[in-house]
This record gives C-alpha cells, sequence and structure tokens, in this order.
C-alpha cells in the first residue's frame, strides 16, 4: 500500500523575489555596460585629457537619466504584450 504524503507549502510554492533586488540587479547592468559604453565613446572621441573623467560622468549621467526611463517603459510594454499574447501561460513561461 502506498502512504500518503504531505507536501510542505513552503517548498513547493516558489518564493517571488523582493522589488529590491529586481531594482539592484537592473541599476548594476545599467552601471555596468552604460559605464563601459560611454568610456570607450568618450576615449575614442577626446581621448585621454585631464577633463577626461568629467567628461565620461557627463556622458554616463546623459545616458542614464535618458535610457533608464526607456528601458522602464519598454519592460512595461513588452509585460503587457506577453500577458495579452500568453493568457493562459504559466507564470514561469510568460517571464
Amino acid at each position: 500500500m502506498s502512504t500518503p504524503v504531505t507536501v510542505n507549502p513552503a517548498l513547493a510554492e516558489p518564493k517571488k523575489t523582493p522589488l529590491i533586488y529586481k531594482i539592484l540587479v537592473i541599476m548594476s547592468v545599467i552601471t555596468l555596460i552604460g559605464g563601459t559604453l560611454t568610456g570607450i565613446m568618450t576615449y575614442v572621441n577626446v581621448g585621454v585629457t585631464e577633463q577626461f573623467y568629467a567628461d565620461w560622468f557627463t556622458s554616463f549621467i546623459s545616458a542614464v537619466l535618458v535610457m533608464a526611463p526607456i528601458g522602464f517603459v519598454m519592460m512595461t510594454l513588452m509585460h503587457k504584450l506577453v500577458n495579452k499574447l500568453l493568457p493562459n501561460g504559466s507564470e514561469l513561461k510568460r517571464d
């Protein structure tokens, strides 16, 4: 005979990732990619001068202030589109 097994609900459901962790991951990616690309572009355009770090920082802040809001809007639109196209799909598949 088989013995019924109970499953601990805490183990059955995956934990949701806290929002602050998601924000920290996005900010670290923005910093790494944005910092690298603006650093390379600043170096190619002006070379290494006394003002290099000031020029790079200005470019980096401009890129973050423009690209971060555009990225968040695009993520929201893509999330809505996927939810509309896959209404019966699991959350894992939609993500």
